[in-house]
């Protein structure tokens, strides 16, 4: 018997399944929230998809890093923030636009369909005008619903000044929108 427990055939049973199932179990919980905020950040499908994926892994080597009773959630994103800014430092590098793909919409009347996908293009082309920072708070606040302490925590702010961004990103939003 080794340290992950007994081997049967090829197959190890015990520690090794024990963390697999968990790892596999906080994937199913946030991976949803980690594609909602990697394509708020991204505004492309698999610039979104390449990130979560490089996220779970980075998330799985780095597992060890966890605080067991904080906010799982919290440590995902800020695994997946820093990921994508790898990836704008390294286009920064070698700048590279993708094809850009829209997220399949549902079933509804033509009209309302391309009245929504309008609304949304504008929306999207606005939060793309934002700062960094302002976007990755507005992403963290609007969509994923975290704290300004735990966007502090992710994005290297104090609380105060992730309040500021988020004020600053409505601001500029509904004049950006109230004008369209």
């Amino acid at each position: 018997m080794d340290e992950a427990g007994p081997r049967i055939g090829r197959k190890s049973v015990g520690v090794d399944d024990a963390l697999a199932s968990a790892f596999h179990a906080l994937v199913e919980r946030h991976w949803s929230a980690v594609l909602r905020f990697l394509f708020g950040m991204t505004g492309h499908v698999h610039d979104t998809e390449d990130l979560a994926q490089e996220t779970f892994l980075k998330a799985w080597q780095s597992r060890s890093s966890f605080r067991p009773g904080s906010n799982e959630r919290a440590w995902l994103l800020r695994i997946a923030g820093n990921a994508y800014f790898d990836l704008r430092r390294r286009r920064q590098r070698r700048p590279a636009e993708p094809l850009v793909s829209e997220p399949v919409q549902s079933e509804r009347h033509p009209a309302e369909a391309l009245e929504a996908a309008e609304r949304a293009s504008l929306l999207r082309a606005a939060v793309a005008e934002l700062s960094e920072v302002s976007r990755l708070v507005f992403q963290l606040r609007a969509v994923e619903e975290l704290s300004y302490r735990e966007i502090g925590e992710i994005a290297g702010l104090t609380e105060e000044t992730a309040r500021w961004h988020m004020g600053q990103a409505r601001r500029k939003l509904l004049l950006k929108l109230e004008r369209i």
